[in-house]
């Protein structure tokens, strides 16, 4: 049978180490998208992708950032053409802000350049350890997909 943890200093040791993995890969997949968009406008510009035209109020909420902030960046999105504003027909002072297909456009280049240098560090691996981290998928999904 595979090891138990049975310790607290086990338990610290795996929190420690699964956090560590995790923000190491994150941080490096972040370093492969090229220049011309920061992180936090990737961030608002895939959330937008994702729940469609949202208001301002709406975005800085999904992204946890104040409403100046996700002014700020959406603005910055707006005058490079990724995204688009349109007018709330019930309150003209509002507005909602949708993906645009340039946008579209460089949210998949960002995702194809992190897909590349990630497949080439699995590349790396052997056939055992590709088998591993296949069969690790599920649990870390499940753990930060919040389903837990």
């Amino acid at each position: 049978m595979g090891n138990h943890l049975t310790t607290a200093t086990t338990d610290q040791d795996l929190v420690t180490r699964t956090r560590l993995a995790v923000l190491r890969l994150a941080r490096r997949l972040r370093q492969q998208s090229h220049v011309g968009i920061t992180p936090s406008q990737q961030s608002a510009l895939a959330a937008i992708e994702h729940n469609g035209p949202l208001t301002l109020g709406a975005l800085a909420g999904i992204e946890n950032v104040q409403p100046p902030s996700i002014t700020r960046i959406v603005t910055a999105l707006e005058d490079q053409g990724y995204v688009e504003r349109t007018a709330t027909p019930h309150d003209r002072r509002g507005s909602t802000v949708g993906i645009a297909a340039k946008g579209r456009r460089e949210l998949k280049a960002i995702r194809n350049e992190r897909d590349a240098w990630l497949s080439s560090r699995l590349a790396l691996l052997d056939a055992d350890e590709l088998q591993r981290l296949d069969e690790a998928l599920p649990v870390l999904e499940r753990l930060f997909g919040g389903e837990v």
